[in-house]
């Protein structure tokens, strides 16, 4: 077994890039307990994105999503991306550790505010970087730029969003630890 730097973030890079899917856990605010979902996602080399977008089986409000309604209440996120494959000596994963915040907005459903001003409840000192700048005088914008670039990513990565919205919202984790591991090819018999 071999543990990849991790400050090697192309390799993480190439691996989320590859990985069509991955596992967002959140903390159930009723129950205190994990609750883990399948999700899709994109990773921009500093954060990762997942988009709330309008599958034909979700509830046409965002914030009854357990896992937004979560990340209002609890930031603390952890995002599994791995892969399982028949030969073993391909099997890897990467998980990461962070703060999950809402970027975009509720067009036609909330005011973005509302969410933002639970964050803005916080000390400083538990905000993440990407946090404590978007809660500058141009929260606004850098919260646009973010969704534009999570959505370009987003299309280029899964076809799929050329037939259905990717959405005006999405779930953007900072990572604060990344735990990258990958079967060393020489170990499996």
């Amino acid at each position: 077994m071999v543990v990849i730097d991790k400050s090697d973030n192309n390799d993480i890079q190439s691996l989320a890039n590859d990985a069509r899917v991955a596992r967002l856990a959140t903390i159930d605010f009723e129950e205190a307990k994990p609750h883990i979902v399948p999700v899709v996602f994109v990773f921009d080399g500093n954060s990762y994105y997942i988009p709330i977008d309008k599958k034909p089986k979700m509830d046409t409000d965002p914030e009854r999503l357990r896992r937004v309604r979560n990340i209002q209440k609890n930031p603390n996120v952890a995002l599994l991306i791995d892969e399982y494959n028949e030969d073993w000596s391909k099997l890897f994963f990467v998980m990461i550790q962070g703060k999950g915040s809402l970027i975009g907005k509720f067009t036609e459903y909330d005011d973005v505010r509302k969410i933002r001003n639970t964050r803005l409840n916080r000390k400083p000192e538990q905000l993440h970087l990407h946090q404590q700048e978007m809660n500058s005088s141009g929260r606004g914008s850098k919260s646009q730029y973010l969704l534009k670039n999570a959505q370009s990513l987003l299309l280029e990565k899964y076809p799929q969003y050329q037939k259905i919205s990717v959405g005006h919202l999405c779930i953007m984790i900072c990572p604060e630890k990344v735990f990258t591991w990958k079967m060393n090819s020489g170990q499996v018999g």
